[in-house]
């Protein structure tokens, strides 16, 4: 398989427990041999260590099917596009008669498709404004930082400033970012400047990280925050879709009922 065929590969959570039966060092070496193997099919040379060898023989395998899959779904829509073709030479549009500009997936380039694609898209995303409860965020500010200036409007810039956060952090993260403030005697004023601060100053990206991080709690009082592993899934996901909101949408091939895939790869363009 080579890197013009697919952007990437598939790792399934459910080879979780042969990864974490290797040392890190193995599983250093186990994850930088995929990239030579999914690209040139170059297989390592694991038989020193017969444990790294099953687990490299395992990904590697999902690695082949996950091929076959990009490869039939490919020549399934190149099947389409040449019927379609067949079909419509006697009718075709000024896109259709573009044969040789169709894409990897099958689609024909059509602007006036494609715009109204883009409209519904943003579309969407201004109903997902609509639905933010900014005022959720407000009374949680208002009934846990009792001890700060109480925030009495929402302004568009505030309203901003949450949507931008909920973009990456959830409403339990807002919940305990306050708690974390209010219990904190620099964030209220025990300072040698006399400052306090705001919830404009609080919502601010940089600000909020380093209040999660317990960067402004009292030495006595602090207890740093484990992350569960629903909350990290939940944090890794948001931090996905952030990344690749506006890529474009792709038919990927089906993936087996029950299996959770973690995608490791270029990002696609």
């Amino acid at each position: 398989m080579s890197r013009g065929e697919s952007k990437g590969f598939i790792v399934y959570y459910d080879n979780e427990i042969i990864v974490c039966r290797l040392s890190d060092d193995e599983a250093g070496k186990l994850f930088k041999s995929l990239f030579p193997y999914a690209t040139e099919h170059i297989r390592p040379d694991f038989e020193s260590s017969p444990a790294l060898a099953m687990a490299f023989d395992v990904l590697s395998l999902a690695i082949d099917r996950n091929a076959k899959w990009y490869k039939e779904m490919c020549s399934q829509n190149r099947q389409n596009v040449m019927k379609r073709w067949e079909k419509n030479k006697g009718n075709t549009t000024e896109y259709d008669r573009k044969q040789s500009d169709t894409t990897e997936y099958g689609r024909v380039p059509n602007k006036e498709k494609d715009k109204e694609k883009e409209k519904n898209k943003n579309k969407e995303k201004e109903k997902e404004k609509d639905n933010i409860n900014y005022q959720q965020i407000a009374d949680l500010y208002n009934e846990t930082c009792v001890s700060f200036p109480r925030l009495t409007k929402l302004s568009d810039s505030r309203k901003k400033a949450i949507r931008a956060r909920l973009k990456q952090y959830s409403v339990d993260d807002f919940r305990r970012m306050f708690e974390l403030a209010e219990s904190s005697d620099f964030l209220k004023g025990k300072n040698d400047r006399n400052w306090s601060a705001t919830f404009d100053w609080m919502v601010k990206d940089a600000n909020m990280a380093k209040i999660l991080d317990g960067n402004y709690q009292d030495k006595a009082d602090f207890k740093p925050h484990e992350e569960t592993r629903e909350e990290r899934e939940a944090r890794l996901m948001r931090e996905w879709e952030k990344e690749h909101e506006n890529l474009p949408d792709y038919n990927f091939p089906p993936i087996p009922e029950g299996v959770e895939p973690v995608i490791w790869g270029d990002d696609l363009e």
